[in-house]
C-alpha cells in the first residue's frame, strides 16, 4: 500500500502569543541589568578619567610648586588649559595659545577639539559649551567642546557664612579650596590630602540640569546666560570659568543657597547622571563616590583645604 504523507502541523496562533509574551518577560527582567551593566561600566570610566584629571593636576603642582589655579585673567583661560601636557593632550597644547582668550578666534580650533579625557561617558558627550560674557577682542561670545569636571576654588561652608561672605573674594583663607585663583602648594592643604577635594562631577553644562530633568525655562541661580532658556555658561573646557563655590541648592533644586549638596543643580554644583551619588577626586589622587543624601556641611568640609573641620560621618 502507499505510504501516506504526514504534513507536519504549523503553531497555533495561541502557542505564537504564548512565545512572544515569554520573550516579552524576558526581555523585561534582562533589561535592567543590562542598564546597570551599562552605567557601572559608564562609571567606572568616568571615575577613570577624573583619575586622570587629578593626577595631572598633582603633575603641574610638582612642575611648578603649585597646583593649577581655577582660572586666569589677563588672558582668560581655564585651568584644563594649564594640564593639557601632564594629560598627554600636546597636539591640543601646541596650537593653543595661551596669551589669547579662550574666546579668542586664534583659538577656534583648539577650543573645539574634543578631549575625551574631559568627559563623563554617562553624559551627552555631543554638547557645545558656550559663555556669554564677552571676553573676546570683538566683544562676542564664544562656544567649544564640552566639559564635566571642575574644581571647587572657595566655600560658603554654612549657609549662615554665605550670607556674612557673600563675595566669594571676601571668604576668609581657610575657606579656599586647592585650586583656588592663586592656586596652592600640598603644604598649604593642612586638612589632609585624603579629606581635601581636588576635582569633582559638574557634568551637562551648558544644559540646565535638576535632579535628573533638563530645565529649559528660566536663568539657573549661578552662572545662568541671561537667555531665560535653561542655559549655562562654563560649559567649554577652554573657558575660565571653571571654579566655584559649595552653595546647595533649595530642595528642590531651583534656587540656592540651600542644604541640598549633592545631585540636586548642575549650576556650579556638584552634580552627575549616575545613579545615587557624584564622583570626586581627592587632593592624595584617590576618586570617591559621594552618595545623594550627604550634609552640605560635610561637602563644605572636604572642600576646604585649611578649615580645621571634623569631616561628617557621611563622607
Amino acid at each position: 500500500m502507499p505510504k501516506r504523507l504526514t504534513v507536519p502541523r504549523g503553531f497555533t496562533l495561541i502557542e505564537l502569543l504564548v512565545v512572544i509574551a515569554i520573550i516579552a518577560v524576558l526581555i523585561g527582567l534582562l533589561l535592567p541589568a543590562v542598564q546597570k551593566v551599562r552605567e557601572a561600566a559608564a562609571r567606572m570610566s568616568c571615575q577613570n578619567n577624573l583619575k586622570q584629571v587629578s593626577l595631572a593636576c598633582t603633575n603641574y603642582e610638582v612642575r611648578t610648586g603649585k597646583y593649577p589655579p581655577s582660572n586666569t585673567f589677563g588672558p582668560y583661560n581655564g585651568w584644563p588649559v594649564l594640564i593639557l601636557p601632564d594629560l598627554e593632550q600636546e597636539n591640543v597644547a601646541n596650537i593653543y595659545v595661551a596669551t589669547a582668550n579662550w574666546s579668542d578666534p586664534v583659538n577656534d580650533v583648539p577650543r573645539n577639539s574634543r578631549v575625551k579625557t574631559f568627559l563623563c561617558p554617562s553624559a551627552n558627550g555631543q554638547r557645545t559649551g558656550k559663555s556669554a560674557i564677552p571676553l573676546t577682542t570683538t566683544g562676542a561670545s564664544a562656544t567649544g567642546a564640552a566639559w564635566d569636571y571642575s574644581n571647587v576654588a572657595v566655600v560658603a561652608q554654612t549657609l549662615l557664612a554665605y550670607l556674612n561672605y557673600p563675595d566669594p573674594a571676601s571668604y576668609p583663607i581657610t575657606w579656599r579650596g586647592v585650586m583656588s585663583s592663586q592656586g596652592s602648594t600640598v603644604a598649604q592643604i593642612t586638612d589632609g590630602l585624603s579629606n581635601t577635594l581636588l576635582v569633582v562631577e559638574d557634568a551637562g553644562r551648558p544644559e540646565w540640569w535638576v535632579k535628573g530633568k533638563r530645565v529649559t525655562t528660566g536663568d539657573p541661580p549661578f552662572g545662568g546666560d541671561g537667555t531665560m532658556t535653561g542655559t549655562l555658561n562654563g560649559g567649554t573646557w577652554a573657558d575660565h570659568d571653571k571654579g566655584f563655590g559649595i552653595d546647595g541648592t533649595t530642595a528642590d533644586g531651583l534656587g540656592a543657597p540651600g542644604d541640598c549638596a549633592i545631585n540636586c543643580s548642575n549650576s556650579f554644583e556638584v552634580y552627575a547622571f549616575h545613579t545615587g551619588g557624584a564622583n570626586v577626586a581627592l587632593a592624595d589622587g584617590s576618586v570617591r563616590f559621594l552618595k545623594e543624601g550627604m550634609s552640605i556641611r560635610t561637602l563644605a568640609a572636604l572642600a576646604t583645604r585649611a578649615g580645621g573641620e571634623v569631616v561628617g560621618n557621611d563622607f
